[in-house]
């Protein structure tokens, strides 16, 4: 007897791999060695139909065209990866609706197109369809769960239609049906069963779409030597199905037995437009809209992170802490403009944070116990200028010995467990793009707080304006990333001169020594330049 289970959606992130739990990681490719992405977003090889039956990862070989028969590389079957993010619609954009795998936007994910006419072999039509996973060490495993999300095409075809399906209306559904297969590779009984849109109830308030990542247990599947999909709607033509048979997949996870414990996945906080947590309303400004703070302490969540802001407009618009923006200036005037990058916008998306280091009272992201991955940081404008200019008292240009460091302090149950120290700013030099913070050496917490230091101290404290850019909260670090080099400043110190009528100044310039009297400048051999 033949069973279906059906699953609801959850908005998951990154997963982790151990020894006996396996998570689809798609940095860690064996063929190709890695995956090359084209201006699109989609994997360079997508169309070769000569070398790339499947291609392989860990231990999970995905199908590529299987039928070798793209019709001379403009089209293909089966698997492919892809980065795109584009929201266009047509056969061009092979995009998701999240934008991105389960790491966040941009990220590499697993896109799927399913024939209904493809065959592996005249012998054995059910044997697997055009869409399937084999696990490539010759051994069985049991899936626990995957994550499946509706391509940008296929969403289109549902929610508006197009040339060749129409919209849904009453009784449609659209779906992902997932079957183990045997040793033999034949498909099993057993079925999974992920409706991308389901429009079968009577009420359409009740009506769904899905538009994120959605976590669908495979459990019931049992131990298997692979999977194999197929995609299924009720908008039937002449020549089949007439929605776009497209969809997303990422974070597949299988395990050597069916009980072991699995890692707990996180959603990474990208401070983008979400229900529930953050929304700006406007482009190039700060939060504002119909979820804009009110007056006093606002909660608010990103991803599975929680956040607090702080909110007074007495005197103009005052946020403190964690505060949403989208600005894109690379300039400040002051205290006024704290609120925007020093390279200009966010790391990916359109939105970021700003925090505002309070030092009476630092504020603290909490979360579930876990291990935290990272984020990105970078310096605003603000806290640039001041560094690298007299222009914002009462800080003051730094000189080589100035500092400015960011301390991520983790805690665990309220109690100091580690910390982690960034260098804004340090020897005549600052963070000038956006920049990886790795934060796994925190160990197991659940919050973390954030303290900034520096040598320019007056005395109420820091003369530094006390900001900071955030993006990516609890993000993995990308495949292949490197980090950027910080960017050279000029500074200066006074040399002591016995000519009070004369000024002369010691100025680092591009790691150069450079002597300023009277205006003109000079070698350290007295050469003037």
């Amino acid at each position: 007897m033949k069973k279906i289970f059906f699953f609801a959606s959850a908005l998951i992130a990154s997963l982790s791999i151990s020894a006996e739990v396996i998570t689809l990681d798609l940095t860690q490719p064996t063929k190709p060695e890695q995956f090359t992405f084209a201006e699109t977003g989609m994997w360079t090889e997508t169309y070769n139909e000569s070398d790339y039956e499947y291609f392989d990862t860990q231990v999970f070989s995905f199908s590529h065209l299987p039928s070798k028969k793209s019709y001379g590389g403009t089209s293909w079957e089966g698997f492919t990866v892809s980065k795109a993010t584009q929201d266009g619609q047509g056969y061009g954009y092979y995009s998701n609706i999240a934008k991105g795998g389960i790491n966040g936007m941009g990220t590499p994910y697993v896109f799927a197109y399913y024939s209904e006419f493809w065959l592996v072999s005249e012998d054995n039509e059910d044997m697997m369809s055009s869409n399937h996973i084999i696990f490539n060490d010759g051994k069985e495993y049991y899936p626990r769960y995957v994550y499946l999300n509706n391509a940008v095409i296929g969403h289109h075809d549902v929610v508006e239609g197009s040339a060749y399906g129409r919209a849904f209306t009453k009784g449609d559904r659209f779906e992902v049906w997932i079957q183990g297969l045997d040793k033999d590779y034949e498909a099993t009984d057993e079925k999974v069963i992920y409706r991308l849109a389901d429009y079968t109830s009577e009420n359409p308030e009740e009506w769904f779409v899905n538009t994120e990542w959605a976590k669908v247990d495979l459990s019931p599947l049992g131990k298997v030597a692979g999977l194999t999909f197929t995609v299924v709607s009720t908008d039937q033509g002449n020549y089949g199905t007439n929605t776009a048979t497209y969809f997303a997949l990422d974070g597949l996870t299988v395990s050597t037995t069916a009980d072991e414990p699995l890692p707990v996945a996180y959603a990474v906080a990208t401070f983008e437009n979400e229900e529930g947590g953050v929304n700006i309303a406007k482009a190039d400004t700060c939060w504002q809209g119909a979820d804009a703070p009110v007056p006093g302490w606002n909660n608010w969540k990103s991803g599975d992170y929680y956040f607090r802001t702080y909110f007074d407009n007495t005197y103009g618009a005052y946020y403190s802490s964690f505060t949403v923006t989208n600005e894109t200036a690379t300039t400040s005037t002051g205290y006024m403009e704290p609120y925007r990058s020093i390279s200009g916008g966010a790391y990916e998306g359109s939105n970021f944070a700003v925090v505002y280091v309070d030092p009476w009272n630092p504020d603290t992201v909490s979360f579930e116990a876990q291990t935290v991955k990272g984020f990105f940081v970078n310096n605003t404008p603000y806290t640039v200028g001041a560094i690298t200019t007299n222009n914002f008292a009462p800080a003051s240009q730094f000189k080589l010995s100035d500092y400015l460091k960011l301390n991520c302090i983790g805690l665990k149950n309220k109690a100091v467990v580690n910390t982690v120290t960034v260098d804004l700013a340090i020897d005549g030099k600052y963070i000038g793009e956006w920049t990886y913070v790795d934060l796994s050496e925190l160990g197991e917490i659940d919050a973390i707080t954030f303290t900034m230091e520096g040598s320019d101290i007056g005395d109420y404290g820091l003369n530094t304006p006390s900001y900071f850019a955030m993006d990516n909260f609890g993000a993995a670090k990308p495949a292949g990333y490197v980090a950027p080099d910080m960017k050279e400043f000029d500074v200066a110190t006074a040399i002591s001169n016995t000519n009070a009528d004369v000024n002369v100044v010691k100025v680092i310039r591009n790691g150069q020594v450079l002597i300023f009297r009277d205006g003109k400048a000079y070698n350290v051999l007295g050469a003037e330049l």
